[in-house]
């Protein structure tokens, strides 16, 4: 009897793509540059924030814009802010605030946005004194089980500027309604059936790894049972549908 392992590793499954339209930032641009600012990233709670230029033809003097754009755990855009000419930077994400810096002459601004409540187009405020602090980091998220994929810089030719979003499904185990009772000082753990259905009872001493208990079974639209010695040792069963 030994551990039940899954053989197959996960596969990487597609939760949203963004195509970035430069004329939805600004009415009369084009893009001029792919991603920019070590962008796109993606926060622990699934918000992406990413910095990429546009080139506006409706002034007297064409001239590029910095814009930083934030997508929510869907994909949707949920703000937009124009930059300039100055790149910024990335510090903090998250479904509630983003926060990012700028260079001024004078020094480096901190600003932030409420995510949740600011409007696509509205402005974020500033929260640090200019020159008083040094640069932040933007701080990777190591506990997400998503990823992101988007073009390369400089863009490819004919190719869009896209940003996708990827998840790692979790392998879940489907149980079988159980239920459990003590008969003359043993365990049992009992279940209905259904014709066909393939059964594999499991048990644990502490709920993290499950090994196998016999082999599995084929319902028969009964119940079935599975019982052992109750000890003082901690135990636990389930009954999973392979």
């Amino acid at each position: 009897m030994g551990p039940s392992l899954n053989a197959s590793a996960s596969q990487p499954l597609l939760e949203w793509e963004y195509e970035v339209n430069a004329g939805a930032m600004l009415f009369g641009s084009t893009l001029a540059g792919g991603f920019e600012g070590e962008t796109p990233v993606l926060s622990q709670d699934g918000m992406c924030a990413m910095i990429f230029s546009i080139r506006n033809q409706l002034v007297t003097a064409p001239s590029n814009f910095y814009v930083l754009a934030v997508l929510d755990e869907n994909g949707q855009l949920v703000w937009r802010g124009l930059m300039g000419a100055i790149v910024p930077r990335v510090v903090f994400l998250s479904e509630d605030c983003l926060v990012y810096q700028i260079s001024t002459q004078e020094g480096i601004a901190f600003l932030s946005v409420p995510l949740k409540t600011v409007r696509v187009n509205g402005r974020g405020s500033g929260f640090v004194d200019i020159g008083t602090m040094t640069g932040g980091e933007w701080q990777a998220s190591t506990s997400s089980r998503s990823f992101l994929t988007y073009t390369r810089s400089p863009i490819p030719d004919g190719a869009q500027l896209m940003v996708k979003k990827w998840r790692i499904p979790r392998n879940e185990v489907k149980l079988a309604p159980s239920t459990f009772g003590l008969e003359d000082d043993n365990l049992v753990i009992s279940w209905p059936t259904t014709v066909g259905q393939t059964y594999q009872v499991q048990r644990s001493s502490d709920l993290r790894s499950w090994e196998d208990v016999g082999l599995a079974l084929t319902g028969n639209d009964t119940i079935m049972a599975y019982s052992q010695p109750s000890t003082a040792e901690r135990i636990f069963l389930r009954v999973v549908l392979p």
